[in-house]
């Protein structure tokens, strides 16, 4: 008993010793960041970057707190601050990413892009379009007349080349070496009904016909025929969508094309195949620095491949779905009830395939028929063509009934500043009917699109503050300018793409590409507003940081994701992508020069740069740019 109670005292001398209590904490481990013993240790951390946070929502010209490291739990971002802090919320098991003092931001959230698969993608996995039959491509000719000859030359040769009944397509490019370009082609179609179904009747008789350039397009009376075999209520919907005589005509806009494709040549394509395609698309777009995007559906069959995807958790990015399937023709009276028949299903979806509404591409409409009424004089050959809506008309009464069904409405052309004001006009109608309070409109985030020539007219201007529509704006609209100057003067230069306008009088402007490729390159065009040479409005012009808020933290608030999406901040979703330039500081000429390393969606690589790969130790992923390419470049804009 002595010697036990001998030992308690020689322990308690020894501990009480200078330097032993000391050295008995040292021993013990360090205490676990907060971070871990609230959600473990991390999947994985991004070590050595700049972390572009973009946790900055206001228009100025802070993108937001900025990190050497962050921390991903289950695809969220779960810890933000040094390299050093972000190490001790890793284990043996979490994966390091060293990004070697790299940029990273948020991922780009793109309000309007059409992604639908099909071209040489379409081709390369066995999808033919069209299904039955022959597509070429011709260039254009140095004006109207040649390229009408060389369209009616490849037609009738092609149609030598097939069996009766079978569809051919003939394409129509642009000619760089003749000065005639793709917007100018598209123009010829939509301007002087280029080839009418008459014309295309004597060279193809016996074969459907489709000729198209850029977002117009004709067909001749057989390719009519074939379209009222699936859609038998075609001719009324004409009449009441487009124009009386647009049936015998053959006109067709870039919606008729994807219905065409989708519902006629896909129609026995198997819907595995459709959505796989889907797919790939969405990786080269991921390629690209996209994690999210938002677009119009305007078939019942493209709703199909991508609710597959959905439902297979296959999708690689996030959609947010815009509804616009009353775009196939059918009963005008059906189309224009048809939203009230279906409930409000706005908000109806998961975190990677969502409805964010209805969409009407079909309300004013991109040159030569922007909407510009009252406020910008022109011949009356030019005003005469000018798409204007008003009450009665189909898609006026199907957005209004939209409205008074509880729908948000999003992805609406805006192209003209009298189209907006008639937009307006048809909510205003809209609140009156169904007793729709201000506060209400404003909550549902309604948006218009483009902004080619919507001006900074005041009632306009205060007609979208007073309902809070968000206005998604795209640079490479400025390159329609010239057209624009030949149909209405150089003053309308004043109303092209007024971004900087618009945000200082406190209308908020999000960001749209409508494609994936050259995406620096068109930043570049809305920082120094730089047509052929020439700067077009430049007093519009925007800094870097704001262009960047446009793509990230406010186009979150168009998609209605703001909460988890747009921004680096612990709680959102892990969606970045890693840069090989600091686009914060390289100089402006440099900033179509940037390379994407890796875009992450949900904190899962879904796409990793070959030359990274190798120096981060991952494997890279499926789709790479050629040697040589640069994604961002004018170059790559050009070429698509």
């Amino acid at each position: 008993m002595l010697r036990m109670l001998t030992c308690w005292i020689l322990l308690i001398c020894l501990l009480l010793a200078p330097g032993s209590l000391v050295r008995a904490q040292n021993a013990l481990p360090p205490p676990l960041p907060s971070e871990v013993a609230l959600n473990g240790y991390a999947d994985s951390i991004v070590i050595n970057g700049k972390i572009v946070s973009m946790d900055d929502a206001g228009y100025n010209q802070n993108p937001g707190r900025i990190y050497q490291a962050m921390a991903v739990k289950k695809g969220r971002i779960m810890g933000l601050g040094t390299t050093e802090l972000v190490r001790a919320m890793a284990n043996s098991a979490t994966k390091v990413i060293d990004v070697g003092g790299q940029t990273v931001l948020p991922g780009i959230v793109e309000s309007h892009i059409h992604l639908f698969g099909g071209g040489e993608l379409g081709a390369q996995m066995g999808v033919k379009a069209p299904d039955k039959g022959i597509s070429v491509r011709v260039q254009a000719g140095r004006d109207l007349e040649s390229t009408r000859l060389k369209i009616e030359t490849a037609v009738k040769d092609a149609a030598a080349k097939v069996a009766p009944g079978e569809w051919v397509v003939v394409r129509v490019g642009a000619n760089p070496a003749e000065g005639v370009s793709q917007i100018k082609v598209q123009s010829w179609f939509a301007k002087e009904d280029i080839e009418s179904a008459k014309r295309l009747d004597v060279v193809a008789p016996n074969n459907p016909a489709f000729v198209v350039g850029g977002i117009r397009g004709n067909v001749n009376g057989a390719a009519l025929r074939e379209i009222k075999k699936i859609f038998p209520d075609y001719d009324a919907y004409v009449r009441q969508a487009i124009e009386p005589d647009a049936d015998v005509t053959g006109e067709i806009s870039a919606l008729d094309q994807v219905t065409i494709e989708w519902e006629i040549w896909y129609r026995n394509t198997p819907l595995e195949l459709l959505a796989e395609m889907l797919r790939r698309e969405l990786l080269e777009a991921a390629a690209h620095g996209m994690t999210t995007f938002s677009s119009r559906l305007d078939t019942a069959r493209i709703v199909d491949a991508y609710t597959l995807l959905a439902r297979e958790k296959q999708m690689p990015i996030r959609f947010q779905m815009l509804y616009e399937v009353h775009v196939e023709p059918d009963n005008p009276d059906y189309i224009r009830r048809f939203y009230k028949k279906t409930g409000n299903l706005t908000g109806v979806g998961d975190d990677y395939f969502w409805i964010g509404g209805v969409a009407s591409e079909r309300w004013d409409t991109s040159y030569p028929m922007p909407c510009l009424g009252p406020d910008v004089p022109a011949p009356p050959r030019i005003k005469a063509r000018e798409l204007c809506l008003k009450s009665g008309d189909l898609f006026w009464d199907t957005l209004r009934n939209a409205i008074e069904g509880g729908w948000r409405i999003a992805g609406i052309h805006g192209i003209g500043s009298h189209g907006a004001r008639l937009f307006v006009q048809m909510i205003d109608e809209a609140m009156k009917n169904a007793k729709i309070t201000p506060e209400e409109i404003r909550s549902r985030r309604i948006t218009i699109e483009h902004a080619d020539v919507l001006g900074k007219v005041p009632d306009v201007v205060a007609g979208l503050k007073r309902h809070g529509i968000t206005v998604s704006s795209n640079p490479w609209r400025l390159l329609r300018y010239p057209d624009y100057a030949a149909d209405y003067g150089e003053s309308i230069e004043r109303y092209m793409v007024p971004v900087k306008s618009l945000l200082d009088q406190g209308v908020k402007v999000v960001g749209q590409f409508e494609n994936y490729r050259g995406i620096g390159f068109l930043m570049t065009v809305f920082m120094n507003r730089m047509v052929n040479g020439r700067p077009i409005a430049p007093e519009e012009a925007v800094d870097r940081v704001t262009i960047l808020k446009m793509w990230t933290r406010w186009s979150a608030e168009y998609v209605m994701k703001e909460k988890d999406l747009g921004s680096l901040e612990i709680g959102k979703f892990a969606d970045y992508l890693v840069l090989d330039r600091d686009i914060l500081t390289v100089p402006e000429a440099d900033i179509p020069k940037i390379h994407p390393q890796m875009t992450v969606v949900g904190g899962k690589p879904v796409f990793v740069n070959k030359s990274f790969a190798s120096k981060v130790g991952m494997e890279p992923s499926s789709f790479q740019f050629a040697d040589g390419d640069n994604p961002w470049s004018e170059e790559a804009y050009r070429g698509n």
